[in-house]
């Protein structure tokens, strides 16, 4: 028998230690199971998870289903999705400076950039999403799919819900863009939405450890009174207040 793939457990029963799919399985499982008994069943319980790892030897888009559809079957409330984003194939860092995961291939497929290949970042993750999700209707599954990475614009992320490709729509960085986005839209003001470039200007920020804004509009009117600024003053910390009467 090889040792590195059974461990003997006070049963005496030989278990998998996690050198298969179905062996790594086994904690999440245990946690999600722990969980429910200490909230009780009233209580929402949900799994961030990516839908690629996108690194040698990573958990594929096929792991990542069977994975998904383990949890459903576990009673999971909700699935959210993201991808890539691994410290396994980051850049290697300055001397004194930490490791940081969007940096590599996998970073790529989690923070692109607008330019920085054809496909852009609009949506690479939509696609994965919905293969796990057409896998776990398929399986009799009703689970809540929620899909991230990319988001930007009303149109794209209705256009995700009317075809089933997830039920919730994640959004991050065009929040931080425009944090009145949806109301704009709602209200007939969507031309006025400040569309995200996605350079990642905020992940740069947040990498060197500074407070996080969108060049969007973190230098407009820095000289107004009741504007909340950084700590050296060059940025502000808010997005400018939305006036739902002016003309788009």
């Amino acid at each position: 028998m090889n040792k590195y793939e059974y461990i003997i457990v006070g049963s005496g029963m030989k278990t998998d230690n996690g050198s298969s799919l179905k062996g790594r399985l086994r904690l999440p499982l245990e946690v999600l199971k722990s969980v429910r008994e200490a909230v009780g069943e009233s209580y929402i319980v949900g799994c961030r998870m990516l839908s690629e790892e996108c690194i040698k030897n990573g958990t594929s888009l096929e792991d990542a289903t069977t994975i998904a559809v383990e949890f459903a079957r576990s009673g999971i409330d909700f699935l959210s999705f993201s991808r890539g984003g691994k410290f396994e194939d980051a850049a290697q860092p300055n001397v004194g400076h930490s490791i940081y995961p969007y940096t590599g291939r996998s970073g790529y497929e989690c923070m692109p950039h607008f330019i920085s290949d054809e496909f852009g970042p609009f949506g690479r993750n939509i696609d994965p999403t919905a293969t796990i999700k057409k896998a776990l209707v398929a399986e009799g599954f009703d689970t809540p799919v929620v899909v991230a990475g990319g988001i930007h614009g009303f149109d794209q992320a209705e256009a995700i819900l009317h075809q089933g490709q997830a039920d919730i729509i994640g959004i991050a960085r065009q929040a931080l863009a425009d944090p009145d986005w949806f109301r704009k839209v709602v209200s007939g003001h969507g031309k006025s939405v400040n569309t995200c470039k996605y350079s990642n200007y905020c992940e740069g920020l947040d990498q060197k450890h500074k407070v996080v804004t969108c060049q969007l509009w973190d230098r407009l009117e820095l000289d107004d009174d009741y504007v909340p600024l950084t700590g050296d003053g060059k940025r502000r910390k808010t997005a400018p207040e939305w006036d739902p009467c002016e003309k788009q």
